[in-house]
């Protein structure tokens, strides 16, 4: 990363990684979202009626949703966001089965698409619209809100998304990573004391993480200006 002026934006990671990011993220849990609503069932009893709804609607959005997820996949977002021909895109998806893991996953991909298109208001408001049970998931949508509010240069909204998001977090890596981009923001702001004192927390906490290693680089940047 080349050094960055005071005043100068700070650069983050592409749209395109990001959209890695989330999609990653989202495949992976699915089964841990599957499994929640399973034992939420389970320990309702006596709801056959309202399982078998549920289940035909979570296979139903599932069944959907891997029609959509290759135009995601090969970068082809409006067709992904609005869909093609009889094939519903993530905007229909996430209101038709609201609820179930698979509606809840495209809600995601939907704030992801939006922001990979540039449209950040439309992103922002997707990124706080989604409802997500799982915490790693739910730091994910506060991190692209973040990420949102960083692009609109509102560096102090931005800030208490990406704690939130770091906070909301269980994986040590995305912790570390929300952090670095916390403490981008105030750097960004030319808060540099407060930026310089949290990258240092974080290479003291969570070593041998991206966000550590973002953290050290920063420091390095940064160093000549306190």
């Amino acid at each position: 990363m080349n050094d960055i002026q005071q005043g100068a934006p700070v650069q983050t990671e592409g749209k395109t990684e990001l959209a890695d990011t989330l999609l990653f993220i989202a495949i992976k849990y699915k089964n841990v979202l599957i499994g929640i609503l399973v034992a939420v069932v389970l320990a309702g009893g006596g709801t056959f009626l309202w399982v078998q709804n549920q289940q035909k609607r979570e296979n139903e959005a599932a069944m959907e949703l891997s029609r959509i997820a290759p135009y995601l996949d090969q970068g082809i977002y409006t067709t992904a966001i609005n869909g093609e021909g009889k094939t519903p895109g993530l905007k229909k998806i996430a209101e038709d089965y609201s609820g179930t893991p698979s509606g809840n996953m495209a809600s995601l991909l939907l704030a992801n698409a939006w922001y990979a298109t540039g449209n950040l208001d439309s992103a922002l408001k997707a990124y706080k619209a989604v409802s997500i049970g799982n915490k790693d998931l739910a730091a994910t949508a506060l991190s692209g809100a973040g990420a949102c509010l960083f692009e609109k240069n509102q560096f102090g909204e931005a800030a208490k998304s990406y704690h939130e998001a770091s906070e909301k977090a269980e994986s040590t890596a995305l912790k570390s990573l929300y952090l670095a981009r916390e403490a981008n923001c105030y750097r960004q702001s030319n808060q540099l004391a407060k930026a310089a004192e949290l990258y240092k927390s974080i290479v003291d906490k969570y070593p041998v993480t991206q966000g550590a290693a973002m953290a050290q680089q920063s420091l390095w940047q940064i160093s000549g200006k306190l």
